[in-house]
């Protein structure tokens, strides 16, 4: 009868102690791409200057100390293989709570694998795609990784392929048509993953049609070449190259020579054009 006394106030004792501070509840793991942190909420009624202690344990192995923690998360460092079984404490004042419920963790079952990085570039008709994920994704599961790439047009239906490559080519598109691309990485081990948002490109730019601007740069061109020719032929006359005169004749006389000359350096082929005092008789 005293032993039954003696432990009922004992339980009582307990109860009340343990019952004064609350357990940390909606413990959780968040953990992306093998980066893990183990969140949790107060206790209802916790005080302000409550601390916790992080358990964390292995499937057949001894638990560690645990880790002390002034907020409501924390960092883990976890081996990548391996079930780990994590329970919070909250601490006060010397008072322990009880503990939270467990959380059952595999990093390689439940980690998530986070949204692949693209970089996207339009080759005429065709879009490539380069892939990359963390280092530590890629190296862990290696082989295991498959991409589901998605392509999709403004009123067409979507397609997609999958693939191991981290370097894909879309063909047989469009020219200059905007297409949107969403890669997903699948894992056989791991079925917790997140595709990338959509990215938009162009496959290519459709050059513009420049029929007039060739005529125009052309007709340009022309005209530029003429307004030289006639400057350098008139050059060459009054430095005396071609149409020399062997008297001194009067100005109209002169006009008249060179309109003469002119023409049959460009249209006869003659080079130099020597005065013929008798023609510019008959001209006047």
């Amino acid at each position: 009868m005293n032993c039954f006394l003696l432990t009922l106030y004992l339980k009582l004792l307990l109860d009340s102690v343990f019952g004064s501070l609350p357990a940390p509840v909606n413990v959780s793991m968040n953990s992306v791409n093998f980066h893990h942190v183990l969140r949790w909420d107060p206790g209802p009624g916790s005080p302000p200057g409550t601390s916790y202690l992080i358990f964390k344990r292995m499937k057949g192995r001894k638990p560690k100390e645990p880790q002390k923690s002034t907020k409501t998360s924390l960092t883990l460092k976890l081996k990548n293989e391996g079930w780990y079984y994590l329970n919070v404490q909250a601490s006060y004042n010397q008072t322990l709570s009880p503990m939270s419920s467990t959380v059952t963790f595999n990093a390689y079952e439940n980690t998530k694998i986070g949204p692949p990085k693209l970089s996207l570039a339009g080759c005429g008709n065709c879009i490539h795609i380069n892939i990359s994920l963390p280092k530590v994704v890629q190296d862990f599961y290696k082989d295991l990784l498959v991409f589901r790439v998605s392509l999709k047009k403004p009123n067409e239906p979507l397609k997609a392929i999958e693939t191991r490559n981290k370097s894909v080519t879309l063909e047989l598109l469009q020219k200059g048509q905007e297409y949107c691309v969403q890669v997903e990485a699948k894992c056989a081990a791991n079925l917790n993953t997140e595709p990338s948002a959509w990215t938009c490109t162009f496959t290519s730019i459709v050059e513009p049609r420049r029929v007039g601007v060739v005529v125009g740069i052309a007709a340009a061109l022309l005209l530029v070449v003429i307004s030289l020719l006639v400057s350098f032929m008139l050059c060459l006359y009054y430095t005396g190259f071609i149409c020399k005169l062997k008297e001194t004749l009067p100005r109209p006389l002169i006009v008249r020579d060179v309109c003469i000359c002119f023409f049959k350096s460009i249209f006869l082929n003659e080079s130099l054009c020597v005065h013929n005092k008798r023609a510019l008789e008959v001209l006047v």
